[in-house]
């Protein structure tokens, strides 16, 4: 089987991975985090009106520290600290998923001259 046609297939478990782990984690994860976020009086980014825009700025103040600093845009100080197991696991599933997906899209759009 031709590298092209593996990235190919990769792509599309890449992409459907991607779309199932963004909505169950802005259904399940970004729910929870924004309601325990309210309690400490933090509001929920107000740019995102659950069109599930925020979802990597979460995945990211979750893992990496430096995202976390305080920005106009996004608060992410709470989101570690809110952020159950459940959350991170699908986080890392939705991460490794965007990244496969961009290298597979990046291998097929090599091999389709």
């Amino acid at each position: 089987m031709p590298a092209a046609h593996l990235a190919g297939y990769s792509l599309i478990v890449f992409m459907i991975g991607t779309f199932a782990s963004g909505i169950l984690f802005s259904r399940i994860s970004i729910k929870h985090i924004n309601k325990n976020m309210e309690k400490d009086g933090v509001l929920p980014p107000s740019w995102d009106k659950g069109i599930g825009a925020s979802v990597s700025f979460y995945i990211f103040s979750m893992f990496f520290e430096r995202s976390r600093i305080p920005t106009p845009m996004f608060d992410g100080r709470f989101v570690a600290k809110y952020s159950r197991p459940i959350d991170k696991v699908i986080g890392v599933v939705h991460l490794i998923s965007v990244t496969g997906m961009m290298l597979c899209l990046c291998i097929v759009s090599y091999f389709s001259k």
